[in-house]
């Protein structure tokens, strides 16, 4: 079960991202918010007659770039939830089949034109919960010893909390939703309604499925489920979920490999000429495929969300808005304050550390049963 501590930091975190949004309002994407960074403490080494020089700008900048873009390994997950519809499918093809369906959604050149998909995305979320809650309070799942002791291994638990930390690395897309915004400061209204939403939705998942089926509950939970019907039409309506959410994820990077290609502000898909529409083709193309060749080279999903989560989760929603909050927003913190976000950013430094090696010890013995491109 996510720590309450987790889900509070990720929350502040937000916050702090709005804030720091309002303050740097041509901040069009994540690593604009690092290269302000460098700008203010120039200034202020400046002022102060202060030969110490921090170094976020140019640096600060490509580092965020560097973490955010590991997000988008994860675009085929949803192959996962294609499997379990498909009766074990292969995985190879039914990464193929997301990649076609992923490809013409990501088309998509801003939030403003996804609103439709996006509720799709989170109304599809809601009808699995419902039918994995009604469905295990009647004692419907697969049949299990049920015991609280849990034998899991050191990594196999580091794993599985950076996968918690995976699903709640939204922040990489915060500065760009907010750039499509009039005012900026209405989305710490929307950080707060989704934190409280999807805290509220982890605790009775876990809750409930530890409850009902103990320390030997599979991943995901809808394995767990007696009913094979029920489990394709609860993997039907999470692989439309995910498929918005990397959909989302697609499009920023997209974005971003575009402007540092082109030199070109974003724009609606309307009014793309044919010649943009078809770099834009080409960029997206790219990043799927990647993402296609990644999943498969590195056969393991659960395993590759916890080293995205330990390696760009943790850092876009624990480190970078700690350590850029106390440069920006320095004159409305005190000393104090700062220093406490600084102190969590380099403990969630560590966590990562922590993170990435367990995630990569458990890829490298997997290695061992299941080779690339494998079924």
């Amino acid at each position: 079960m996510p720590s309450p501590s987790w889900d509070g930091c990720s929350l502040y975190s937000g916050i702090l991202m709005t804030r720091m949004k309002c303050r740097v309002p041509h901040a069009a994407v994540f690593a604009d918010l690092g290269y302000e960074g460098d700008t203010v403490l120039y200034l202020s080494c400046i002022i102060h007659h202060s030969p110490i020089m921090v170094a976020f700008g140019n640096l600060g900048k490509a580092f965020i770039t560097l973490f955010a873009y590991t997000y988008i390994t994860g675009v085929c997950v949803p192959s996962l939830f294609l499997q379990e519809m498909t009766n074990g499918l292969c995985f190879v093809y039914c990464a193929l089949m997301v990649t076609a369906l992923v490809l013409p959604l990501a088309q998509y050149r801003n939030f403003a034109e996804m609103n439709s998909i996006a509720v799709v995305g989170a109304v599809s979320i809601i009808v699995p919960i419902l039918l994995i809650l009604c469905t295990n309070s009647h004692g419907n799942v697969q049949p299990t010893t049920t015991s609280w002791v849990t034998n899991a291994s050191f990594d196999a638990a580091v794993v599985a909390c950076m996968d918690v930390v995976f699903a709640m690395a939204g922040h990489v897309f915060f500065v760009e939703i907010m750039s499509e915004m009039r005012d900026p400061r209405e989305f710490s209204k929307s950080i707060v309604a989704a934190t409280s939403f999807f805290t509220v939705v982890y605790v009775l998942m876990a809750v409930v499925g530890y409850y009902y089926v103990g320390a030997v509950v599979m991943s995901p939970i809808t394995s767990n489920l007696s009913s094979i019907n029920m489990r394709r039409w609860c993997s039907m309506f999470i692989l439309c979920h995910v498929v918005v959410a990397y959909v989302m994820a697609v499009m920023v990077l997209a974005r971003a490999i575009e402007q540092r290609l082109f030199h070109r502000p974003p724009e609606q898909s309307k009014h793309a000429s044919v010649e943009n529409r078809v770099a834009w083709l080409g960029i997206t193309a790219a990043v799927v495929f990647t993402s296609f060749l990644v999943c498969n080279v590195v056969p393991f999903v659960n395993d590759l969300l916890g080293f995205v989560g330990a390696l760009s989760g943790v850092t876009t929603t624990y480190v970078f808005p700690f350590l850029l909050a106390p440069v920006i927003l320095r004159d409305d913190m005190t000393r104090g304050h700062a220093r406490l976000l600084q102190g969590i950013a380099v403990a969630s430094t560590l966590v990562a550390v922590v993170g990435v090696i367990s995630s990569v010890h458990r890829m490298a013995n997997s290695y061992q049963t299941r080779s690339p491109f494998s079924c």
